[in-house]
């Protein structure tokens, strides 16, 4: 691991703790920390501390218990970060209708302006425009899906009950399904629909590549809206979750996957706030988790390697194996010329 690598993971660690993080668990999370001699790792950790306040980075000591005889470390964010963007409804209408521009028409834009773009999307995702005209939708620079997204778009701007052919994981054929729309967001090179389903009756979300029809109005003459989006809905509790969280599947069930002390805090960072992560002393834990989709949650554990072993349920433990020896097979047949 090269120094910048190291600082990296260390500031990110830090900054993304939910309470100070115990030295311990920073020398068995991050690789060049795991030395023989403590010393020696005391001295490299602090010539890295030492270095990443002289750069600006508030590195702070808190005491992890009422007596103060353990210390633990943390970057908190309000002092790490800029202050957050406010732009008024007018300056976010302009701003979106200049990105929707550059996507359907594809105008060509310096790497900068790209940059910028991705970089406000959010901000320019969770406004509104005037009074009851909110737009809950993310940009992130894709092309996006052509008249669908334009008639969806106008679906939730409108507040419209949408119509179309839907093809899920878990049917062979599409099914007819009738939507109240409360947002779009991009993600991973796909843009989704967040609402409520009337076939299911909850909030689900729908991959636009999935549909197989034109997407229509169900009451195209009535200018009036058809539904209130809920007021606690909110856009980003549906766009940070995995398409193995919101897509559906076969089946729902519950799983426990134990992740190592390298990538437990990644993994406690970005799912304890809905799910269980449980702690171990060594530095690693596990999750339990919802899987909707199990073919995605595979490929989502398979993408951690040697750092992630399921516990449960036994079938879910048995298919990432055959997963394993099946890639295992392919590369041993490649290289045997077969």
């Amino acid at each position: 691991m090269s120094k910048t690598e190291r600082l990296i993971n260390l500031v990110a660690m830090l900054l993304e703790a939910r309470r100070p993080v115990p030295l311990e668990r920073i020398r068995q999370a991050i690789p060049d920390y795991k030395q023989e001699n403590p010393a020696s790792f005391k001295r490299m950790f602090e010539r890295d501390k030492k270095e990443l306040r002289e750069m600006g980075v508030p590195i702070e000591v808190e005491p992890l218990d009422p007596f103060g005889e353990e210390m633990g470390y943390r970057i908190p964010k309000e002092d790490y970060y800029l202050p957050e963007i406010e732009f008024t409804p007018e300056e976010k209408a302009a701003l979106f209708l200049v990105s929707r521009a550059v996507a359907s028409e594809g105008i060509p834009l310096s790497p900068e302006v790209k940059s910028a773009f991705l970089k406000l999307s959010p901000d320019l995702g969770g406004g509104y425009l005037s009074g009851e005209s909110s737009y809950p939708l993310y940009f992130m620079g894709s092309t996006g899906m052509g008249e669908d997204l334009n008639r969806l778009w106008d679906a939730v701007l409108h507040r419209k009950r949408v119509r179309f052919s839907y093809q899920s994981l878990s049917r062979e054929a599409p099914e007819s399904r009738e939507v109240d729309p409360y947002g779009l967001f991009y993600r991973q090179g796909s843009w989704y629909l967040v609402g409520h389903c009337h076939l299911r009756g909850e909030i689900r979300c729908f991959r636009l590549d999935r549909i197989r029809s034109e997407v229509e109005q169900v009451r195209p003459g009535d200018e009036n809206p058809d539904f209130d989006r809920p007021a606690s809905f909110r856009l980003e509790d549906y766009s940070r979750k995995s398409p193995w969280e919101f897509e559906e599947g076969e089946n729902e069930y519950y799983a426990q996957v134990r992740f190592s002390p390298k990538v437990a805090w990644m993994v406690e960072r970005d799912f304890a706030d809905r799910y269980t992560f449980e702690t171990e002393e060594d530095g690693g834990g596990v999750l339990h988790l919802r899987v909707r989709n199990e073919e995605g949650v595979i490929n989502w554990i398979l993408g951690f390697g040697k750092e992630a072993v399921v516990v449960s349920p036994p079938e879910l433990r048995e298919k990432v194996i055959e997963r394993l020896e099946e890639m295992l097979r392919r590369l041993e047949g490649g290289g045997g010329g077969e």
